[in-house]
């Protein structure tokens, strides 16, 4: 026989039931002493604006309010912090910046310059913490900020952008915070971390499952590290600084019997042709491949030394200046990687393009379409010359890989000639598209005054080929391009009206 749900348990389904409806929480807390504490720990699980009413089915505070409440009464303010699992400072967009269209938006860090009352209180439950860009507040270092928050019960400690990280920081993660699982800390300046402290940190967290350090320590990444990372027994994901010789070396070293990344299934880095082709004896069953090369020499081979990963479900190339990548080798990753449903090839506004050799065309195209099939989920191919794609590229896309949700591709066609009639395969679940054109090529193109049932014919003709798109962008179009690019945009609009274009 069950027993009977003692109260707290009915007024917890009761508060869990109707969370979501608004004001109800904030009612609940004035009921009952029981109805009270049960509320505020479903209120106070979470604070801070970066985590919105969906994310919980119902509001949680703002930083602001908490410490608010801690200018008035510390007491009261330590009551709640008590309850606070997730804690995240956030920059809110300004009125000024939400009226502009600019890509180069500057955020009102809203959140952070509540940071010194919240460093009066104790958060003994919190695990999850995550500062946004900190607008460095008052001059304050970036470390001066967060290091009160490395509490010991902490498994998730994010800062996206900032200064000033120094031995201290790592001194405190290693012996205050044993639970760690996640570090991340990305697009940090003015960094001055030891290699004997950066090491004595990576030795202690065996608990580590995801380290995302690559843009945080400018040189201050060393063998000895890369050594101890290579030990932790627990770690699936990985972003390092570039991987130099010296550090396969020192792995070489190492006692035979030692296990080397054993649980490691992410890997974001730098690394030469030569040594990712050394790696995969250290890392066979890698499924997530993301290189950045553009602080390398020259790459020509790095397709094929990936195609050695055959456990790769997804492959992100980054490439650096007079790179090149052959239809061999392309073909070759497709092939000896029967997993891979996500594959990027360059990126679109970036300055260093691979150098495609001349015999990837349009054939090449279909033959890695026909390899890919229904598999590939995301694709993108950016290539320094555009002219060597064309709409062929993309029908056999649409005939082959019928499971694209996202692809950018980097061609060259004619929108009259390309859309004059229905297409004749479609893609069922595509919903991002992005064509790459040559700027100059498409400028030199004549144009034509294309009027408004020509502009919609062709707009109607792009949801033919993708019924589901909800994104639709073209990199250095003219006119004619930029002018179909709003007219499927505004269908979008119209089809679906709370979605925001990018």
């Amino acid at each position: 026989m069950h027993r009977a749900l003692f109260l707290p348990e009915i007024i917890k389904i009761i508060l869990e039931t109707e969370s979501s409806s608004p004001g109800f929480l904030h009612t609940c807390l004035l009921i009952s002493k029981t109805f009270s504490l049960e509320a505020t720990r479903m209120l106070w699980y979470a604070c801070g604006a970066y985590y919105p009413p969906e994310v919980y089915s119902h509001v949680t505070p703002d930083i602001k309010h908490l410490a608010q409440i801690a200018i008035e009464d510390v007491r009261r303010a330590q009551y709640y912090a008590n309850f606070i699992h997730v804690l995240s400072f956030y920059q809110e967009e300004t009125r000024e910046d939400s009226e502009e269209e600019d890509y180069d938006i500057d955020f009102e860090p809203e959140e952070i310059k509540w940071h010194k009352e919240l460093v009066s209180l104790q958060f003994p439950q919190l695990e999850d913490f995550t500062l946004f860009k900190d607008g460095h507040q008052g001059g304050m270092k970036t470390e001066d900020i967060i290091t009160h928050f490395a509490q010991p019960n902490i498994k998730e400690f994010r800062v996206h952008e900032g200064d000033g990280l120094s031995d201290s920081l790592f001194h405190k993660l290693a012996h205050s915070c044993p639970r760690l699982k996640v570090l991340e800390l990305s697009n940090m300046d003015e960094s001055n971390v030891s290699e004997d402290t950066l090491v004595q940190f990576l030795t202690k967290a065996d608990t580590l499952t995801w380290l995302a350090i690559r843009t945080a320590l400018h040189g201050g990444w060393y063998d000895k590290a890369f050594l101890a990372t290579a030990r932790l027994p627990n770690l699936s994901h990985i972003a390092i600084p570039d991987i130099q010789d010296t550090w396969l070396d020192s792995i070489r070293q190492m006692n035979s019997s030692t296990p080397i990344f054993p649980s490691l299934k992410e890997l974001e880095t730098g690394i030469s042709d030569h040594n990712l082709e050394c790696l995969v004896r250290y890392l066979p069953n890698l499924e997530l491949l993301d290189i950045d090369l553009e602080d390398l020499p020259p790459s020509h081979n790095i397709l094929a030394s990936a195609s050695n990963f055959i456990n790769l479900t997804s492959l992100t190339v980054k490439f650096s200046r007079k790179s090149s990548i052959s239809s061999n080798d392309l073909l070759l990753l497709v092939q000896n990687c029967p997993s891979l449903d996500r594959l990027a090839l360059g990126q679109p506004r970036s300055t260093n393009f691979p150098r495609s050799e001349l015999d990837i065309t349009d054939s090449t195209i279909d033959e890695v379409a026909q390899i890919l099939g229904t598999r590939i989920l995301s694709l993108v191919i950016v290539l320094d010359r555009p002219t060597l794609l064309t709409w062929r590229s993309v029908c056999s896309l649409a005939r082959y890989c019928k499971n694209l949700v996202g692809l950018t591709i980097s061609c060259n066609f004619n929108w009259q000639n390309s859309l004059s009639s229905t297409p004749r395969h479609i893609f069922p679940a595509l919903e991002q598209l992005e064509f790459v054109f040559d700027m100059v090529i498409r400028h030199m193109q004549p144009l034509r005054d294309l009027d408004l049932d020509t502009v919609e014919v062709g707009a109607e003709r792009i949801f033919s080929l993708a019924p589901k798109l909800s994104n639709f962008w073209i990199e250095d179009g003219n006119i004619n391009d930029n002018d179909l690019r709003k007219a499927v945009m505004d269908i979008v609009d119209l089809r679906n009206p709370d979605t925001d274009e990018d």
